[in-house]
């Protein structure tokens, strides 16, 4: 089990899913981020999230079973 949580948090791609449900969170609650969008794609905003950690997958080389 501890060595399942050590492989996890060298994860790149497992850190940045954290933090990108940290600031969908903060986003969801105030909406800081999106102020800055242009309002044609404001409410795409939130979608942003899934998009960036398939991408990261994808880019991703090394099972999490070999780190």
């Amino acid at each position: 089990m501890k060595d399942a949580i050590v492989k996890r948090l060298k994860s790149k791609t497992y850190w940045a899913a954290v933090i990108g449900a940290l600031l969908l969170v903060v986003e969801h609650n105030s909406g800081i981020f999106s102020t800055y969008l242009p309002e044609s794609i404001r409410s795409m905003a939130v979608l942003m999230w899934p998009v960036i950690m398939v991408a990261l997958r994808e880019v991703t080389t090394t099972a999490l079973a070999e780190k």
